[in-house]
């Protein structure tokens, strides 16, 4: 990662093509984004575009712009990426997904420095600089005629080798820090620390999704963790079971799990049967009795009104999305649309939250 950093420093002082080589989840993008915001460029635009997920017969739109009418739909003139980058950086993530038009296209544009927009006959002069970012093979996708080799050539003045997480594990400390300081300023939290057992759990784990896994992982512990510092009580199961990871006992010898809503409608199922009860603290004469503070002792009670404030929370924390609430706050999807419609739980008022 020396040499990465060393390398980023050079690129920030010349204006050449960058490809930026590396498995999913490296992070190509904040490379490309510290080359920008350090170069003479900064104070243009930083542009990114994801090559695969444009529609081939989009494509060219989407990079030059079009003009009113030159297609069905155009119903006015649009510019392009190219042109709103202008002065700036544009980044072409995934540029291996690129069709074959495009590549001569984009080509064209790098030797010339020109392009036209669809429908139009007039030339554009560009001034923007490329770095581009893929995970394929294209040394093997030009043997297959699948990726131009002048395109390749012109991108890979300078490459950037990004190695995988697990071959940077000395990194995973200062990473997770940079992390717990961004997610207490997005959760309003004051996690301080990350415990030593811990972090060697995550230093055993083998990382398949890189550093965009890192950082769910531990957005998935700042929802779950109630101290201030990261415990293994907060570890994603996936994380637990893949390094073999037994949470540590208890006084009681019960091993110590963070609560859920999931594990407290078990234990209300568990606990359903009241034959054992004894008949003089059921007695429906006896007035109910309370903790301090006037907290009725009722056990659903208590837990319905858990269960409302743990969703509330979760689905303020996730900006109202579904999937990313079941998801994070270990919630079956199914479960928690049920909750959400038996308490009258509106997930979309949080979507519209300052700051969403």
């Amino acid at each position: 990662m020396q040499k990465v950093f060393n390398m980023i420093h050079r690129l920030t002082k010349v204006d050449t093509p960058v490809l930026i080589r590396g498995a999913s989840g490296t992070g190509k993008e904040l490379v490309a984004r510290a080359i920008h915001f350090n170069s003479s460029r900064k104070d243009g635009k930083f542009v990114a575009i994801n090559c695969s997920a444009i529609p081939e017969n989009l494509f060219e739109s989407e990079l030059f712009g079009h003009e009113k009418g030159s297609f069905t739909g155009a119903h006015e003139r649009k510019i392009g990426k190219f042109q709103f980058a202008e002065g700036g950086t544009l980044f072409l993530d995934e540029v291996g997904d690129m069709p074959q038009l495009m590549q001569v296209k984009l080509l064209r544009v790098l030797q010339e420095k020109m392009f036209t927009p669809v429908g139009s006959n007039r030339e554009i002069p560009s001034n923007v600089r490329i770095i581009a970012a893929t995970n394929r093979p294209l040394e093997e996708m030009m043997k297959a005629g699948q990726f131009r080799e002048d395109l390749f050539y012109r991108l890979n003045v300078i490459p950037i080798f990004l190695p995988s997480l697990t071959e940077r594990k000395d990194d995973l400390e200062s990473m997770i820090h940079m992390f717990i300081r961004k997610f207490n300023q997005a959760h309003g939290k004051k996690i301080t620390s990350i415990g030593a057992d811990t972090l060697a759990v995550l230093k055993k784990y083998d990382w398949p999704g890189n550093i965009r896994e890192l950082e769910n992982v531990i957005e998935h512990m700042f929802v779950m963790e109630n101290s201030n510092s990261l415990s293994l009580n907060s570890l994603p199961e996936s994380v637990l079971t893949s390094t073999g990871t037994v949470l540590p006992e208890i006084k009681g010898g019960s091993k110590e799990t963070p609560m859920t809503v999931s594990s407290l409608v078990e234990l209300n199922d568990e606990d359903s049967d009241d034959s054992e009860i004894d008949n003089d603290l059921s007695d429906s004469d006896e007035e109910p009795v309370v903790f301090s503070g006037d907290v009725v002792m009722d056990f659903n009670a208590q837990k319905e009104a858990f269960e409302k404030e743990f969703i509330v929370k979760a689905l303020k924390t996730f900006k109202g999305r579904i999937n990313q609430t079941a998801l994070h706050a270990n919630i079956p999807k199914k479960t928690l649309l049920r909750k959400i419609e038996k308490y009258g739980i509106n997930a979309k008022e949080y979507a519209k939250l300052p700051g969403s």
